[in-house]
Parts: structure tokens; C-alpha cells; sequence
């Protein structure tokens, strides 16, 4: 919940000019909701390789929910929802069950879902806990529509602290993430991503990409993690 309108539309007109040249990845752009519509119309200016998000959305289609936002609603200007985002979780207490109806949500608006999972703790059941909660969150979703999905590793314990986790956790836990889904669903990681330790992240076979929180309110910092994403995928 940051930027005002004029801050916003600074905030992405910087990264819509700072990655024009690159190639090789995508990069999705979760403004407010509010902004959705403004934001729009800066990324979508012949630039295919940046895409829209909503940071959330509620798993009813309309009625009488006043102040939520529905799929349907944002679906003609973005492509992805975030979904269970730990936030969601600790601070307005959605379980896997209300996840799981927002993921079908999305999924049945023809959007594609950014499905978070993450433990609160590190501990010697981090890995079942896990894998316990994707397979909840996605309870019903059949093998076609998880090409449409995109998991988000996000260790809770990780999210907003000095060190994020070690790419090599990081692995452990995506590996066991992945017997879940499908070869094509892309797994990224998130948790105090930033442009110094970006690249440890995406050179690991595992990891698809990386979910970016407050360094993605800095254009520059965010266009440097984005030039070192594109620069490794050229490499490999």
C-alpha cells in the first residue's frame, strides 16, 4: 500500500523506459488497484514484455461485498492476481481455504494466479508444512490449468529482514514445491530480494524468478534487478 497517483505513474514510466531494451524475461507490475487503469496505459505502450497485476482480489464474482474487487473487474487490464500473500494471512487472517476459492477466482476469470506460500518459522517441518499448504491452496485445479500458475516461494521469517534466505534453502524447498505442480509453472522466491543479491537467486537451476517487495519501489533499484535477470537468462 504505497504511492500516491503522480508517484505511481513516475514509478512506472521509470521502469517502462529502464527495460525497454531488455529481453528474455517478463516482468509483472502489481500497482494498487486503484492505479491498474493509469498504469496501464504507460506499460502497454508496444512494451510486451511488462504485464499487469492486482495485488488482490475476492473469490465472489459481484454482489454485496462493498470495498472488495473481483477478478472479473480487473481482468481487461491485468493478466495476474496475487494470492495468499503472507500479509493476507497475518494481518486479515485468510486461510488456505479462502486462498484456494480466490486461486479458482482468478483462474475461472481467465487470469493467471501468483500463488504465495511460506512458513513463518524455520524449522524441521518447514518443507511438509509447505508443500501441505500448496496442496491445499490448489486443491481442485486440474494438470492443465497449473501451467497457468505461478507459485511464489515466500518464507515469511524472510520477508522485509536484513538477510533474505539462502538460495540453497531456497532450492531444497522449490524442489519439493515443484513434485506439486507442473514442469511449466514457473516457482519464484521472494523475501528481501534486492539488485545485490538477485543474481544468487536466479542462477540456481530451481528458481524461475524472483518476487520483489521493497526494492521494486526504487525504479532504479528494481530495473537492476531486472538487467540481472535478463543478462543470466542470455547466458543460459
Amino acid at each position: 500500500m504505497y504511492t500516491n497517483l503522480s508517484d505511481a505513474v513516475i514509478l512506472a514510466t521509470s521502469i517502462r523506459d529502464g527495460v525497454e531494451q531488455l529481453t528474455s524475461i517478463e516482468m509483472i507490475l502489481c500497482p494498487p488497484v486503484i492505479w491498474l487503469t493509469d498504469i496501464a496505459d504507460i506499460i502497454h505502450s508496444g512494451l510486451s514484455l511488462i504485464s499487469l497485476g492486482a495485488q488482490n482480489i475476492y473469490y465472489q464474482n459481484e454482489g454485496e461485498f462493498t470495498g472488495e474487487i473481483s477478478a472479473s473487474m480487473v481482468k481487461d487490464v491485468a493478466k495476474y492476481v496475487i494470492v495468499g500473500h503472507s500479509e493476507r494471512k497475518s494481518i486479515f487472517g485468510e486461510t488456505n481455504q479462502i486462498i484456494s476459492r480466490k486461486v479458482a477466482a482468478v483462474l475461472d476469470a481467465g487470469l493467471s494466479p501468483i500463488v504465495c506460500v511460506g512458513e513463518e518459522k524455520q524449522s524441521e517441518n518447514s518443507v511438509s508444512e509447505i508443500v501441505n499448504d500448496l496442496r491445499e491452496v490448489l486443491f481442485g485445479i486440474n494438470k492443465d490449468e497449473l501451467s497457468r500458475i505461478i507459485v511464489a516461494y515466500e518464507p515469511v521469517w524472510a520477508v522485509g529482514a536484513e538477510e533474505p534466505a539462502t538460495p540453497e534453502y531456497c532450492a531444497k524447498i522449490i524442489t519439493k514445491l515443484r513434485e506439486v505442480v507442473s514442469a511449466e509453472t514457473p516457482i519464484l522466491y521472494g523475501g528481501s530480494v534486492n539488485s545485490s543479491d538477485a543474481y544468487e537467486f536466479i542462477k540456481r537451476p530451481e528458481i524461475d524468478g524472483v518476487l520483489v517487495g521493497r526494492a521494486s519501489l526504487k525504479a532504479s533499484e528494481f530495473v537492476k534487478i531486472c538487467r540481472i535477470v535478463s543478462e543470466y537468462k542470455k547466458i543460459v
